[in-house]
């Protein structure tokens, strides 16, 4: 009986290793090579970088492989390419196989190239010239993919912030440009795995704090899976049967912030505003639209949102009360700027109009707005506050710590606080009082299951002008809130004054100026 034919052997395998590719690893493979010492069929440094590059070690060469679904492509030998242009050289290979090219061509082309110039640049001219196809240009890639990371930002972007509230887009739009997503900017979407997000997460929580990341964590898993929905097949996600990026989190919760500041606190803040209008040499000084904001959000207790957007013309003669005015908000301009939101109006006491008029007088020209911008002829951002309260703490205008500046808030006992605690402060302190629906009335709040019969007012925010808005009700909390901060505030300010002003810190040096070649000094 004939014997069944043997079978062939099957090629061995190489020996894989899974590694950060760094030139220690051709050194390596060529050392092993030089000494007869490579194992087997050979060693494969799996890149843990860039999905699917290789460096294939064998007993007689050292070769940079681009390992993918569709095919094999070699890059070149490690004596000529470099690791980060063997990384290159594989994300160009990917987008040409995506697009339906053969980048055998193209890479051949650099390999022969960089083993006779050292010119990169040159080098790449010279493998594009091999490709006949014309390049994509990057309205075709956004057209018909495969989108990079910065395509998907700024496709998604396009989409979200006409949705957005105007005055959240700019730091809607912040996190989701946040320069810690500057090492995925140029990679396919694609090829963009989990390590790569929680890298972008680790590097915000560095930067800045726990509650940015947070932010950059959902907008990002929010953008993804936006593209995963309506753009799957340019996006380069349709491989995908379930959002994989949802896992990407951070153990991050905001709790509750119950803080109330004491009177003397505000007050003593609003006293330090004043008294350190520039907090560095090198810093435009506090201007007095930032300086009218903070005020009037201590003094009306109102968010940032809508003091930034007072105007003098929305300021209207109460009727029976000499010297107070009436401002005034409509719904759209309320919280959130949502349908059905009440309008507002809020009664201000002449004390309160007296400071807004002698911080005002500092302007060149009057300005139809009661928190001016120093720039243009526009109103301040309502993030002006929140700044300058940074500021006053020792922190730079993304909140992190600077250096050489000093906590000022800390030297003078205030814990720091923030506009909406105000407004708790506003609230207990006529709470105190028994005026709880006026703080209500005030603060635009409904009113509390535990108000008084003077107190339990019907609907004290729902229509505009007199009998809805309680006027009377809210002069009454309005006159006793203002009275204590601006009584506090004098207490504050001179007590302050009879402590030496700090030294201004050194002022940074310049490098002497080099005058361009070819121009003579001055005789």
């Amino acid at each position: 009986m004939a014997k069944a034919a043997a079978k062939p052997k099957a090629k061995a395998a190489y020996t894989r290793k899974r590694v950060a590719l760094a030139v220690e690893h051709v050194e390596r493979g060529e050392d092993l090579i030089e000494q007869g010492k490579v194992p087997g069929r050979g060693i494969e440094f799996a890149d843990t970088r860039t999905a699917g590059l290789i460096l294939r070690v064998t007993p007689r060469a050292s070769t940079f492989m681009l390992k993918t679904e569709a095919a094999t492509i070699r890059l070149g030998e490690a004596n000529r390419l470099t690791v980060e242009q063997a990384r290159d050289q594989a994300a160009l290979a990917r987008i040409s196989l995506k697009r339906g090219r053969d980048p055998r061509r193209q890479v051949a082309a650099f390999e022969a190239s960089m083993g006779q110039t050292a010119d990169v640049a040159a080098s790449a001219e010279v493998a594009a010239a091999v490709d006949d196809t014309p390049a994509q240009t990057e309205a075709d890639r956004r057209a018909y993919g495969p989108w990079l990371w910065r395509d998907l930002i700024d496709e998604f972007l396009a989409a979200k912030l006409p949705k957005l509230k105007g005055t959240y887009r700019s730091q809607y739009e912040s996190y989701l440009r946040h320069k810690a997503f500057d090492r995925i900017r140029d990679r396919l979407v694609s090829e963009i795995r989990i390590k790569d997000l929680e890298g972008v997460r680790n590097s915000v929580v560095t930067s800045n704090t726990a509650s940015a990341a947070h932010r950059v964590v959902q907008q990002g898993k929010e953008a993804l899976s936006w593209a995963w929905r309506y753009n799957a097949g340019v996006s380069g996600l349709d491989v995908y049967e379930f959002e994989w990026w949802l896992r990407w989190s951070i153990e991050y919760s905001s709790g509750t912030r119950d803080h109330v500041p004491l009177i003397e606190e505000l007050a003593r803040t609003l006293a330090l505003a004043e008294r350190h209008r520039s907090l560095g040499q090198t810093e435009h000084a506090t201007g007095p639209g930032t300086l009218a904001m903070l005020w009037l959000t201590v003094l009306t207790g109102q968010r940032t949102s809508q003091t930034s957007i007072l105007r003098h013309d929305r300021l209207y003669p109460l009727d029976g009360m000499p010297g107070w005015l009436s401002a005034n908000w409509s719904g759209s301009e309320m919280k959130g700027g949502k349908s059905g939101s009440r309008p507002h109006a809020l009664p201000l006491p002449p004390q309160a109009l007296a400071v807004l008029k002698r911080i005002l007088a500092e302007l060149d020209e009057p300005s139809p707005w009661a928190c001016p911008s120093s720039r243009g002829d526009g109103h301040a951002n309502q993030s002006a506050v929140n700044k300058l309260l940074w500021r006053l703490e020792g922190l730079d205008n993304n909140g992190d710590p600077k250096p050489g500046r000093a906590n000022l808030l800390a030297l003078h006992g205030i814990e720091p606080w923030t506009p909406h605690d105000a407004r708790r402060t506003l609230g207990s302190f006529l709470g105190d009082r028994r005026l709880g629906g006026a703080a209500s009335a005030i603060l635009s709040h409904k009113e509390g299951k535990g108000e008084s019969e003077k107190e339990r007012t019907a609907a004290v925010t729902r229509l505009h002008y007199d009998r809805g808005q309680r006027m009377a009700l809210k002069a009454e909390g309005m006159e006793l809130w203002v009275a204590a901060v601006v009584e506090a505030y004098e207490r504050e300010r001179a007590a302050l004054a009879l402590l030496p002003m700090p030294a201004p810190p050194p002022r940074t040096k310049r490098r002497p100026r080099v005058k361009p070649p070819g121009i003579k000094a001055d005789a």
